[in-house]
């Protein structure tokens, strides 16, 4: 990023880096506070996709900016209601500046309509809940650590997730489809992934943690899986 940043310096008025807070598919961060630095130095914008950040990361569920304590470092902050939400519909949020020439200029706002009454009413209940109720959030992440402790232990590669999102690398994009559907024929939901959503031989089954799972619905996971590997290698 540093070297497209050093040889677009002084070529245009205005540039802008757009990154995830939490990559979907990997479960990692980006490297915020890095990046913020570059913005700063080749005086770049930064805008910082938070969809799967946003309920879920930082002390009050405030986003990856609160994780990593960047908090009005970040020009524009998008994210989706369709997540820790449970609604539907989107927000951006900035200065007073950007959101109106969005206003004017966006597309996808020119031809669009205001959210109904039922649902801004939704994403009111569900944001009053995020800030109210930290309990559900703290045990959304006593369920994460579990199940990343279980899955290590028993020796599947979950990459580098650090958020209830986890990967578990098969490699081999027929194999990912009969494990997710041996695994949904055991009552466990899981989503395969295959190129072109990620790179091939990275194909993997994605995994999203709840506050309402159980800790012996993990643990059917992970002794579910470990059933699936006697006759289907996984790890």
């Amino acid at each position: 990023m540093e070297k497209v940043l050093k040889e677009v310096k002084g070529q245009y008025q205005t540039k802008l880096v757009i990154i995830d807070g939490v990559y979907s598919q990997d479960g990692d961060l980006s490297l915020l506070p890095e990046i913020i630095t570059l913005c700063k130095t080749y005086e770049t914008m930064l805008m910082l996709d938070d969809a799967h950040g946003i309920g879920v990361m930082g002390a009050n569920g405030r986003g990856t900016a609160e994780y990593y304590n960047c908090l009005g470092q970040i020009d524009i902050i998008t994210g989706t209601f369709s997540k820790s939400f449970g609604c539907v519909g989107g927000f951006a949020a900035a200065s007073k500046k950007i959101i109106q020439y969005l206003k004017f200029y966006a597309d996808s706002n020119v031809f669009s309509a205001a959210p109904t009454p039922q649902v801004t009413a939704s994403i009111l209940k569900a944001l009053e809940i995020i800030k109210k109720e930290p309990q559900i959030r703290t045990k959304l992440w006593e369920n994460t650590n579990y199940l990343r402790k279980r899955l290590k232990e028993e020796g599947f590669d979950i990459g580098k997730s650090v958020s209830p999102i986890f990967p578990i690398m098969i490699r081999d994009n027929k194999k990912v489809y009969e494990i997710a559907k041996m695994l949904q024929e055991k009552g466990i939901f899981t989503i395969g992934i295959v190129y072109p959503a990620v790179r091939t031989k990275e194909a993997r089954l994605r995994v999203s943690v709840l506050a309402t799972h159980k800790l012996e619905q993990l643990e059917s996971l992970v002794n579910t899986l470990n059933d699936i590997n006697k006759n289907i290698k996984i790890k």
